[in-house]
Parts: structure tokens; sequence; C-alpha cells
């Protein structure tokens, strides 16, 4: 049974840095079942409140906590804010901390060296099942780019911006295929042997080598993080297709978010299942707000990752505090498939007004529990 908000408001109201009141009923499924209400207005909060455990209610659900502030004067007042945050975090009384969730790749483990094992477990299995006439990674990759660009060429001829985002697990797939036929490879023995291999070579290959490469420091960070702080709830918000669970990680994480399984598994539009939107972080308040009791404070939430725009910009729409971990060691993967519009349309300005979305800064996250206990209780 699901539940239904009759005052919505389009999501773009949140990634242009309006304040909102987010009410969230999560109903058995997060992505389906989960009725969204912005409020700009503090006036309105009492009548979305009574909306929301109305619709609770009669569904028999958990109603989910709400928060409300001001609209922003202007994004001049909202970057000065920004600026002086850190400052003020430390001067000010501690709160209790409620939510901490993680970006993935390049934060707990290093990417570029587990992606690649995965792309080239792939290429072996391939290999081995349909001859070394089989195209290496470089091919692939470039073919990966040549489906992208076609995709939005046939768009274009139907009067779409674009094609619709397709998963990096289905660019790959078509991205193979497409470069094996090109090597004389029949179409049906391709299809069929890539995408087994995806699920039992890459997959595999993937979670077992961030396994390997967690970070030093991690995992003795994430039990610091439940021991001093037992009630707060610990989640991941990744762009990619791999889990804390994957890595070995998964005690310290009560839920996990990838914009790959929304676009494969839930059909959620490609661009908005990705950060910098805010949708991921949206759908996560609905999961700490419906299950673990969050009470709608911004700053007793902490989003921790290596990416200015896709972490901590994304996170700051929502007004959440934003920890930046800035290793000077890791270099950032760059996608076989090319990386999507949004980051390469927004990453240079965002970067260049980085003070304005980051509150904390540190090396690893390791490091985490020292600068965390400057802010919580």
């Amino acid at each position: 049974m699901r539940a239904a908000a009759d005052a919505t408001t389009s999501l773009d109201d949140v990634t242009r840095g309006t304040r909102c009141c987010v009410a969230f009923v999560c109903i058995e499924n997060h992505i389906d079942d989960c009725a969204f209400a912005f409020a700009p207005r503090a006036s309105e909060r009492d009548a979305l409140l009574d909306m929301t455990r109305t619709a609770t209610a009669s569904a028999s659900a958990s109603s989910s906590a709400a928060c409300a502030r001001e609209r922003r004067r202007s994004h001049s007042t909202h970057r000065a804010a920004s600026r002086s945050r850190a400052s003020a975090i430390a001067s000010s009384s501690k709160k209790r901390l409620e939510v901490i969730t993680f970006d993935l790749d390049d934060t707990l483990w290093p990417t570029t060296p587990v992606v690649n094992a995965a792309n080239e477990a792939l290429i072996d299995w391939c290999t081995e099942r349909l001859g070394q006439k089989f195209p290496k990674t470089p091919v692939v990759h470039a073919a990966m780019k040549l489906v992208r660009e076609e995709r939005d060429a046939q768009a274009r001829a139907r009067g779409d911006a674009a094609a619709e985002p397709m998963s990096y697990a289905a660019i790959r797939i078509a991205g193979a295929v497409r470069a094996a036929r090109a090597c004389g490879i029949p179409e049906h023995d391709a299809v069929a042997v890539i995408a087994r291999g995806y699920h039992l070579a890459w997959i595999p290959t993937r979670n077992d080598m961030a396994r390997r490469l967690v970070f030093p420091g991690v995992r003795e960070a994430l039990a610091s993080l439940r021991e001093a702080y037992p009630n707060a709830t610990i989640g991941s918000i990744t762009n990619g297709f791999g889990s804390a669970t994957g890595a070995g990680l998964g005690e310290f994480f009560d839920f996990e978010i990838s914009a790959e399984a929304l676009i494969d598994e839930h059909m959620v539009h490609g661009e908005m299942a990705r950060k910098p939107h805010a949708y991921p972080f949206q759908l996560a308040m609905g999961i700490a707000c419906g299950e673990h009791g969050y009470s709608g404070d911004a700053d007793t939430w902490v989003h921790v990752g290596d990416d200015v725009l896709n972490d901590c910009y994304c996170a700051k729409q929502l007004d959440l505090r934003t920890v930046h971990v800035k290793d000077p060691n890791v270099n950032p993967y760059q996608s076989g498939g090319g990386a999507p519009y949004a980051e390469t349309s927004m990453r240079g300005a965002v970067e260049a007004d980085a003070a304005s979305h980051v509150d904390g800064v540190v090396t690893h996250v390791r490091e985490l529990p020292e600068l965390l206990a400057t802010w919580y209780a």
C-alpha cells in the first residue's frame, strides 16, 4: 500500500538551494513507495506533518520527521554563511550526531585499481570463452563512448536533448558487445558471454579488490564511530556499483544507496539517480527518517566524501555538514564511458568555490573520529 502526498514541489527546488521542509512516508520500498512533500515556508510545517501522520496511519507505517527553514536571501548570503560554518561549529554547543553517510569509491578504498582489476577480469572471462580475438579493455572503453555518442545522436534526431542515461554496467556491457561484434564475434555469443561475465567475473572481482584495498585505518575509524555514537545511523551513498557490504564493511552500515541499483533495478532516471543530483540524499533522508528516527536537523547529519561536487556540494544543498577527504595520493578514477553531463558541466565552478561547500577536511577517513569529536557530544 502506498501513501501519497498532495503538496509536492519539483526536486529542482532543492538543487537550487532552497531550504525545504522534507517529509517522507516510507512504506515497503523506499524508491517506489516514498511520498515526498516540500514546503518552503515554516507556516506550512504543521499541516504537512498532520498530512504525513494521517497518510502513515492509513498505511500502517512509521511516519517521518520533518524540518523547515526560511528561504535563502541570496546565493551570496548562503556562500558567506557556509564559509563561516566550520568556526561556528567549533564555538557552538555540541549537538548529538544522528546520521553519518559516506561516499565509497576513493573515500573508503581507491577506485582505479579496484575497477581496473574488475575490467580485466571481465576481459579474461570473455577471452577464455570467445577466443583471443576478444577485444582488450581500451577497445571496449572506446566502444562505450561510441555507444553514448550514438544514443545521444539518435535522441537528438527524435527531438530530445539527450538519450536517457544508462547505468555504468549497461554501458560497459553494450560497449563490450559492440567491440566484440567489430572483431567478428557473433552477436548472440557476445551478448550471452559478456552479460554473464559481468555478473560472474566483474562484480565479484570489484568487491574482492575493494575488500583487499580498503584504506588503512578505515575499519578502525568505523568501529570507533560506532562506539562513540552508538545511536547514530551510518549509511553509504555512491554513484558506482560498489558497496560497503561487498568490501567487507557491512557490519558498520545501516543502509546503502547505489545509483547503479536505482537506475537498473528501480528505473530512476540516470541523471537523477546520481550525485550531484539531490535525489540520492533525499532518498537517504527518507530511510533515516522512516526507519531510524532521524529528527530532520541538518546539523546532526554529516556526509563524508572525496569529491567536492558529488559529495560536499550535493550534501550542502540540503544543508548537511560535510567533510572532504582530500588524499593527495589518490587519483580520481576516470570512467571508461565518460562522466555524466552534470559532472562535466558543473565541476569547474563548484571546485573553484570549494570553501562554500566544505565544513571540514581530512586526509584520510582514519582522521574522521577526531574531527567529529570537536563537533558532536
